[in-house]
């Protein structure tokens, strides 16, 4: 779901994203932005805010129409990145192309789940820039959007991003580079639309072959350390950490630790194990564990990431209990476990990884202290409990026969997912003896995962066909989510609820329909769309109150990550 969200100079995002028709234009704008190389401080991503003034800058000097924005942002990024993504080796950037530059009356190329596999047909120049590319050995990759992208780089195998993209695409995909503060250019295409496009091939090639020796200075990131994060759940690391943990009985005994272990490795995002590592290695390190060259294994020592696999191992516990509760199909793109083994073996697992979770943190007692593993325990017993009652107030609703209010979808968000966050946070701060203002870190987890919920509600209602998610599940199960309740307070209750009953006595298959089609006639995904980014905003706020600069620098990465 796309938001239109103001610019400093009251336009929305649909109305800057137009490239200058001339090509001398285009270059006066790209001139200008070379001018700006030396004024840069590179030494942290450039904020959203800065990108917009520089660009308006150079509208101003060229006296060109604010609706170039987006085109004179492209400019100064690449200015800004430049240096950097020209010091990495070939071998370590990916090159992203769209595959609405293909002839598609002609292209024999085929999709599959990363993109369109080019057959090298010759019909378009897509043809020609891949066979340049890989000459070059650069990786190679044609699909829309940003889940193949990030997963190149989460899992190590690239550094750098070469990119072409309408200016819509550029925004989605190349929002997530600068926040991760990977180096990355782009070369917007010439024309809009998702067919037969035009690209400026003429600058691509010459970006493919830049060449120079590394920076000695990077720009932030925290790449390493998300990497790190991915890498415990790898075969080898993860079985280092649970030898001690796991029976040595490969029998029947041994069945219900196979499929939690093969769960574990399954999917997901690594959200959370990331703030553990991130926490402690920001907490003990300070600035040392954002750079980009930061060897993130030698930060956080095995204790640390047992915390932050401890932390995963439970959240990924009530994720099959979830499931199980809500009846759900599919997750990560496959069955769910009580679909594959049955509810009661499902259950068991899940009950397994909750007890292998607070057992990972007990052992670290003589690595960590008693202290501070006592206090990490109570911090995880405190969030399952509040899971726990988030849970059980969301699935006991329906019955009570109560309409459910924004504050009461709000407070049951609140309980499901901040003290998650919180806890993955505090354990690796604690682990750290780092001084946190716990009050003012509960406030912002709050936000954060009010504003999680919200954002999650608004994507039950896309399609995601790689994840199989059945499109506004909640509708007929009537959970209390925040559309129920901003359906309801304007007015729609009754018809929501005629809704659900015809579709329980007739069978009928056009609920979700009906049901989007009221949402948006009543306004709810817009004032969803609002609150998500008012506890933005909010959020940010928070994460700077009586924190130090660092660990204040994190919390306002995970807003950008997690909203």
């Amino acid at each position: 779901m796309t938001t239109d969200i103001p610019t400093s100079q009251g336009l929305h995002h649909s109305d800057i994203k137009h490239v200058p028709g001339e090509r001398a234009t285009r270059d006066s704008v790209r001139q200008l932005a070379d001018e700006l190389d030396l004024q840069m401080d590179r030494s942290r991503p450039l904020a959203r805010p800065n990108l917009e003034r520089h660009g308006l800058g150079i509208l101003a000097r060229l006296s060109l129409p604010e609706r170039f924005l987006g085109f004179a942002m492209v400019a100064v990024s690449n200015v800004f990145w430049r240096r950097q993504y020209e010091g990495v080796p070939f071998h370590r950037r990916l090159f992203l192309l769209p595959n609405c530059l293909r002839n598609k009356t002609a292209c024999r190329g085929t999709f599959d789940t990363l993109g369109l596999q080019c057959a090298g047909c010759g019909a378009c120049s897509i043809d020609e820039l891949k066979r340049r590319a890989e000459s070059l050995r650069y990786q190679f990759l044609i699909a829309e959007g940003t889940p193949g992208v990030v997963m190149r780089v989460m899992e190590g195998q690239a550094d750098a991003i070469v990119g072409v993209a309408c200016l819509d695409s550029l925004e989605k995909a190349f929002r997530h580079m600068e926040e991760l503060g990977i180096p990355h250019v782009a070369v917007p295409l010439l024309t809009n639309g998702c067919s037969d496009t035009q690209a400026e091939t003429d600058l691509i090639l010459p970006l493919l072959v830049a060449r120079r020796e590394p920076e000695m200075r990077h720009t932030e990131t925290y790449v390493p350390l998300l990497r790190e994060a991915v890498r415990i759940f790898e075969p080898a690391m993860l079985g280092e950490i649970l030898a001690p943990y796991l029976s040595a009985d490969a029998g029947k005994a041994g069945e219900t630790e196979s499929i939690a272990l093969e769960w574990l490795r399954k999917g997901g995002k690594r959200l959370r194990p990331f703030l553990t590592l991130a926490a402690y290695a920001v907490a003990r390190h300070g600035a040392a564990a954002l750079s980009a060259d930061a060897d993130a294994a030698s930060l956080v020592p095995l204790s640390i990431r047992k915390a932050a696999l401890a932390i995963e191992v439970l959240h990924k516990a009530s994720l099959v209990h979830d499931d199980i509760e809500d009846d759900d199909a599919f997750r990560y793109g496959a069955k769910t476990l009580h679909r594959t083994y049955g509810v009661a073996p499902a259950v068991n697992v899940g009950d397994f990884l909750v007890g292998l979770g607070y057992r990972l943190i007990a052992g670290e007692s003589r690595e960590l202290g008693p202290e501070r593993v006592a206090d990490i325990l109570v911090h995880m017993a405190s969030a399952h409990l509040e899971l726990c009652r988030g849970q059980g107030a969301e699935l006991l609703w329906p019955g009570r026969g109560q309409a459910v209010r924004p504050i009461d979808a709000l407070a049951i968000y609140a309980l499901k997912t901040a003290p998650a966050f919180e806890t993955a946070l505090y354990a690796g701060f604690r682990a750290a003896d780092a001084a946190v203002d716990l009050p003012a870190l509960k406030r912002f987890c709050t936000l954060l995962g009010e504003g999680y919920q919200v954002l999650n509600d608004l994507e039950d209602w896309q399609e995601n066909d790689a994840n199989k998610l059945t499109l506004g599940q909640d509708a007929l199960s009537e959970r209390p989510t925040i559309l129920r309740a901003f359906a309801i307070e304007a007015g729609g209750g009754d018809r929501l609820a005629a809704l659900v009953a015809s579709a329980r006595r007739d069978g009928s298959t056009r609920l979700v329909a009906d049901v989007q089609a009221l949402y948006r006639e009543l306004g709810v995904f817009d004032k969803a769309q609002a609150l998500l980014d008012k506890l933005r905003v909010r959020a940010d706020d928070t994460a700077g109150q009586k924190q130090n600069p660092g660990i204040a620098k994190l919390l306002r990465f995970l807003v950008k990550i997690v909203l």
